[in-house]
């Protein structure tokens, strides 16, 4: 049995035995297998489902990803930084047997955990939320009163025995056994890695093959690339072949350039740490000539240089981009793709709902000669009404107007005996209607309309697509062939709407003998007669040409990806204020002829392609992308699935085609330009605030490094403690949490950033380097003016450093966090300019209260020390903007 056979859907069954399984429900007669299943063609009832909903649990593969408190409290610990400090922990206790300082260091470990531990978690429940606004539904039959009934149900509520509908643009949830098929190609390339589209079809498939390769089986997983079929659902979530095989497999996310680039820097940052714990362990112990006081300081060193916030900064400001977005009713996927809509520089959009208002509106019906005409109407709704599967925006338009014109009254009471469905080759899509009674319906359609056990094929889509099937064209109730002439016309026609906006279809249609076949193929699309033509405008947004500004403003440069005529789409980015001149529309024929070399070129030059296919919009995006360029695609259709897939950020809506948004990182509620425009600036203001930490740390870490080398060579004693080490960096740390919410500058969000190391490793080597001639300038006036020069002063000498130290890394933080002068031109957030006070008293205060402990680490500073520690601090700050100024006349920015 299908479903009780436990031994089938053990998650552990080996793959060869996936593969026999599926072979075998392949090679069983439909009635059986609905036998099996316990149901029929019309489904099942919805007690039956509630049953077997608590039976085989919700068709849900993410459950198996989902995670409880315990995991992300454990993977907390696992980042690469807090493992070092943990390390560092242990040899504290082990070694050194220092209580204090093993304690200070576990601390810094456990605060960076908790706190990212809490920005996972809290991100992770907030994705679970935002899943909820996503409104996947699958539609199947129900039995109901009057009949078989058609619904909509979540996709995770399907179950075995569910019959479902699938047609383009779906993705098939769960695994089926097709009942019913009408030229059904289905897209299994996460199955065999082949792009080509299969064809899927009924009847017993015995063959021993890859069940992604069955006949008459749709697997969970795959899309519908086109046509229409009808199957029962045979398996579900963790028991369907997807299911199967994930669990004998260990599945990666795709990293981002944001996740490499991290993944870079937290390398070379280790890297550098254990570099420089060497040479600080080296140089203390030849030159102290204790090994082990010497080992003792290299470790706090190398707590000192770890940058253990890294993971929450990440974190934190990703998180809490997530919830800005969140309320402009954006679901983000993938986190990373914050950052990286921040990064991008071009951006290629649909036209349809994006630049327009996505409510297309039908605006004319004419013949050959341009007059009026019912019979293009008619025939041009009969199309539309009797097509299986969802209506697109044409489909909606037509039948709108023809409820409004009462056209159901003269082109109704037919029966649909086939379809041959719309796909990306073709571009049109046909119907096939019988006539059950003996009367003709309609007067002036006399002659197509189909008699008593007769059929007429009628065919609607692009114009050139239909007048390539059409052999004559119907004039008056007059027939003809087809001449240059009458070519010339329909085309003038056709130009003069697309120039007036309107996007134009064709409809054709010619009578067929009930007996002449019993299914119809695309090559049925034959000598057919031209009827006419349909128009339909979709007026541009009213806010489309401010977002089209507000995006050139920010450098994103906008190109229009669009299926539609070139004529078209030229008038719609013209009415929005795109830049394009007079620009030509590049088609999809143009880029056929194209050599990648050719296309690289031309991307560049142009803004608007029309008339693309599928793979032609896919070959656009890459080629931008070889170009060096961070694309982001917005587009909602099967089309677009490719193009959402290889872009930097995919952006999809929620009423998308399943495909589209199980392509996309992020998902819209709002398919509008200007809520994309507020995501960038969203993602530029959490690179800014990444970028920050990372700067301060790097040179700040650098600068102390380095000094600590100079000091260790000319100095009798260490230049400052372990302890003072620590307790440093805690505090230093404690003042960078609120970075996440720091404000960034207005002319720094205005142009896209990419990560570069490079700039990185050159602000370290100039910043570092005047934080350590600072420190060495401190050193002089400790040694030479204040007197503390000798063992018995050492304590001074290490707390004045501690203070210096300190204070000077809070204060460059609001130098490095802006290329304008901080606080005058730019001001912090308030909870960042808080966590500094506090820090800067901390700093100051610690001395005098850990002076009179035993075995203290600090002593108490006199006045006079002060004193130099403003003057030496004033001079670091007029230093940092004199320098700002020049690196940023050199280097043409400064974050």
């Amino acid at each position: 049995m299908i479903l009780n056979n436990e031994k089938r859907l053990n998650p552990t069954t080996k793959t060869a035995g996936v593969e026999q399984e599926f072979q075998k429900i392949a090679g069983e007669d439909a009635s059986l297998v609905l036998e099996e299943l316990g149901c029929t063609t019309n489904g099942i009832s919805d007690e039956e489902r509630e049953e077997r909903l608590e039976k085989y649990g919700y068709n849900d593969l993410s459950a198996m990803q989902k995670h409880g408190i315990f995991y992300f409290l454990f993977h907390s610990f696992t980042d690469a930084f807090i493992i070092v400090l943990l390390v560092l922990a242990v040899v504290t206790f082990v070694v050194e047997r220092d209580i204090l300082s093993g304690v200070i260091i576990l601390a810094l470990a456990c605060m960076s955990a908790v706190i990212r531990f809490t920005q996972d978690y809290g991100s992770y429940l907030d994705m679970q939320k935002l899943k909820d606004m996503e409104h996947d539904t699958v539609r199947i039959r129900i039995p109901g009163k009057d009949g078989t009934e058609i619904r909509e149900v979540p996709v995770e509520e399907v179950v075995p025995g569910d019959i479902q509908l699938i047609g383009s643009g779906d993705i098939v949830c769960g695994d089926l056994y097709l009942l019913e098929s009408r030229d059904l190609f289905l897209s299994v390339s996460a199955f065999t890695g082949e792009s080509i589209p299969v064809e899927k079809y009924t009847g017993v498939d015995q063959r021993v093959v890859n069940a992604a390769e069955l006949n008459n089986l749709c697997l969970g997983g795959s899309t519908v690339n086109s046509g229409t079929g009808v199957g029962v659902v045979i398996r579900t979530g963790k028991n369907s072949y997807l299911g199967k095989i994930s669990s004998t497999i260990h599945t990666q996310k795709k990293e981002t350039d944001f996740d490499k680039s991290l993944s870079k820097i937290t390398r070379i940052l280790i890297s550098y740490m254990i570099v420089v714990v060497l040479f600080v362990l080296l140089i203390n112990g030849l030159v102290k000539k204790n090994w082990l006081e010497a080992f003792l300081f290299s470790i706090s060193v190398a707590v000192g240089i770890t940058p253990g916030m890294l993971p929450m900064i990440v974190n934190g400001t990703l998180a809490k981009g997530a919830k800005f977005l969140a309320k402009k009713k954006t679901i983000v996927k993938n986190m990373s793709a914050i950052q990286n809509l921040g990064a991008i520089d071009v951006l290629c959009t649909d036209k349809t709902g994006t630049l327009t208002m996505d409510n297309v509106v039908l605006q004319k019906y004419i013949n050959v000669n341009g007059e009026d005409s019912y019979v293009v109407l008619n025939y041009a709704w009969m199309n539309a009404y009797y097509s299986t599967g969802v209506k697109n925006l044409i489909d909606r338009a037509i039948l709108s107007y023809g409820a409004e014109s009462d056209v159901q009254k003269y082109a109704g009471g037919y029966v649909k005996s086939d379809e041959i469905p719309y796909d990306f080759e073709r571009r049109r899509m046909s119907v096939v209607i019988s006539n059950p009674g003996g009367e003709h319906l309609g007067e002036e359609t006399e002659e197509i309309l189909p008699k008593p056990q007769d059929e007429v094929l009628i065919t609607k889509g692009a114009l050139e697509s239909v007048l390539s099937c059409c052999s004559r064209i119907r004039v008056k109730k007059e027939y003809k062939d087809i001449q240059e002439e009458d070519l010339q016309k329909i085309n003038a026609l056709s130009e003069k709407l697309n120039h007036e906006g309107m996007h134009v279809i064709g409809v054709a249609a010619k009578r067929k003998n009930a007996g002449d076949t019993a299914v119809f193929h695309a090559e049925d699309e034959t000598d057919m007669t031209f009827l006419g033509i349909i128009a339909f405008l979709d007026p541009p947004k009213p806010d489309a040409k401010e977002a089209i500004h507000g995006l050139y403003d920010a450098g994103v440069h906008v190109k229009v990806i669009s299926g539609d005529a070139p004529v078209v789409v030229e008038h719609v980015c013209k009415l929005v204020g795109m830049k394009v001149g007079e620009q030509n529309a590049v088609t999809g024929s143009d880029l056929e002829k194209m050599s990648e070399e050719e296309l690289s070129s031309v991307v560049e030059k142009n803004d608007i392609f029309a008339r693309l296919s599928p793979m032609q919009k896919q070959r656009v995006v890459d080629a931008l992308r070889k170009n060096g360029h961070v694309v982001g695609y917005m587009g909602d259709g099967v089309n677009d699935a490719p193009s959402l897939h290889d872009a930097d950020v995919g952006i999809s809506v929620d009423n998308a085609t399943d495909v589209a948004k199980a392509s996309a990182d992020i998902i819209l509620l709002e398919k509008s330009l200007t809520v994309i425009l507020n995501g960038i600036y969203e993602g530029r203001r959490i690179y800014g605030n990444i970028l920050k930490y990372m700067k301060m740390a790097l040179s700040g870490n650098f600068g102390n490094v380095f000094s600590v080398l100079i000091a260790s060579i000319f100095l009798p004693f260490l230049p400052i403690l372990p302890l003072q080490i620590l307790i440093q960096n805690l505090i230093y740390d404690f003042t960078q949490i609120a970075i996440p919410w720091d404000n960034v500058d207005e002319e720094f969000l205005q142009k896209p950033h990419k990560w570069n190391s490079a700039s990185l490793v050159s602000f370290m080597n100039v910043m570092g380097g005047i934080s350590s001639v600072f420190d060495v300038m401190t050193f002089l006036v400790l040694w030479f003016l204040l007197g503390y020069n000798s063992l018995s002063m050492q304590n001074y000498f290490q707390t004045g450093w501690f203070v210096e130290g300190l204070i000077s890394q809070i204060l460059i933080v609001q130098f490095i966090r802006t290329s304008k002068r901080p606080i005058l031109d730019s001001k912090c957030d308030s909870r960042l300019a808080l966590a500094s006070a506090l820090g800067i008293f901390a700093a100051i205060s610690i001395p005098y209260l850990f002076d009179n402990l035993k075995n203290t680490v600090f002593t108490e500073m006199p006045m006079a020390y002060f004193v130099y520690l403003l003057l030496i601090l004033a001079l670091y700050s007029f230093t940092i903007e004199t320098v700002k100024k020049l690196y940023i006349k050199k280097y043409g920015e400064w974050l």
